[in-house]
């Protein structure tokens, strides 16, 4: 979930330009004008106006643009709809499993690298034989996705400028090797054994992080509760508590629909029947979500705040009167200083170097 208010209405944003890496890569399509193109496949770190660039090069081609996060779809689609753009957007968890003539990747040089590999050979995969993938980094000393496409194409093209690198590989065969990049994590809840799976661009990818685990032990959930958790993340946090509250609704909520993805898959891993997963970036959970007496939130910490108070927000929304809403956070004094209407701050403790703070619902 993400938010620059109580609830995310998307205001229209300014034209932005794109992102150094998109711009490089849109610099190589340019120059592959003359190539029948029939189909693009865009996995944009941005906004996707290399999806929009498409279409002015090859009018008959169909593009997707793909994102795995709802809330970046989102702005996406409200950002092309400004410049005059319709690009088929798609948010999912994993690439269209159509056959692609060309796959364009800009990549960040501060993006997440396991995310990248994966969505490299998914890239690849999906591209025809002789299909094109082209990818840029905004960093002009670049090896690391050098080695990558290298690993992924017999021949890559290079072409070094200062604002970063442009890769570009055909695709000869199908890859011998395929690797995975999903994990199970094993965690245990009382005298249970229990068992989470994540994906890259989930939080936390092949751990559970100490404030989940700070959150599991610490919050008492009853038999009955119905529980709400924004930012489920990787899952582990709503699991425990459908194990600890078999006769209440836990609803897991985040923005990743990998996110979503390996919450469903480790409630029916663990046999627990009472977990909703919810894919959502703006707070808006009517007819999705019943009263609930706990929310449990682990914000962000990006965002300069604006993310948090819309979690909290959203969660005094949804918990009924005389509710309890726990945030484990290391930015106490940011809640401390807020006044949130419709709840009232009831305790905190700090464990293991987070604080965990409790408002009840007025």
């Amino acid at each position: 979930m993400n938010a620059d208010s109580d609830h995310l209405h998307l205001a229209p944003p300014q034209i932005l330009p794109p992102l150094p890496s998109e711009q490089l890569a849109m610099q190589r399509m340019s120059e592959l004008v003359a190539q029948r193109i029939g189909s693009v496949l865009v996995m944009s770190p941005g906004r996707g106006q290399a999806a929009w660039q498409a279409p002015t090069l090859w009018p008959d081609a169909s593009v997707v643009s793909w994102f795995v996060d709802s809330h970046r779809a989102a702005q996406a689609e409200l950002a092309a709809t400004q410049a005059g753009h319709q690009p088929s957007i798609v948010c999912a968890a994993d690439l269209p499993t159509q056959t692609f003539d060309m796959a364009v990747l800009p990549v960040l040089k501060t993006g997440e690298a396991e995310m990248n590999r994966d969505l490299l050979q998914q890239a690849v995969q999906r591209l025809r034989i002789g299909g094109t993938l082209i990818s840029a980094v905004n960093a002009a000393n670049d090896h690391w996705l050098q080695a990558q496409m290298q690993a992924l194409f017999p021949k890559v093209k290079c072409l070094r400028t200062e604002a970063g690198c442009i890769y570009e590989g055909t695709k000869k065969a199908e890859l011998k090797k395929v690797r995975r990049f999903d994990s199970a994590i094993e965690f245990r809840v009382d005298d249970q054994l229990m068992t989470t799976f994540s994906r890259p661009s989930v939080f936390s990818h092949r751990s559970i992080d100490t404030a989940a685990r700070i959150m599991i032990r610490e919050v008492s959930i009853s038999d009955h509760d119905n529980v709400l958790e924004l930012g489920c993340g990787n899952g582990a946090v709503a699991l425990a508590a459908a194990s600890r509250s078999r006769h209440g609704r836990i609803y897991a909520v985040d923005c990743n629909t990998r996110a979503v993805e390996c919450t469903r898959r480790g409630a029916e891993f663990n046999q627990l029947d009472n977990v909703t997963a919810i894919l959502n970036h703006d707070g808006e959970l009517d007819g999705q979500v019943q009263s609930c007496d706990l929310a449990l939130l682990n914000p962000p910490y990006y965002g300069e705040f604006s993310i948090a108070k819309h979690f909290v927000n959203t969660a005094i929304r949804y918990v009924r009167d005389g509710g309890r809403i726990w945030i484990v956070t290391k930015q106490a004094d940011n809640y401390h200083h807020q006044e949130w209407s419709g709840a009232i701050f009831d305790g905190a403790t700090k464990v293991q170097g987070y604080d965990l703070i409790c408002y009840r619902k007025m």
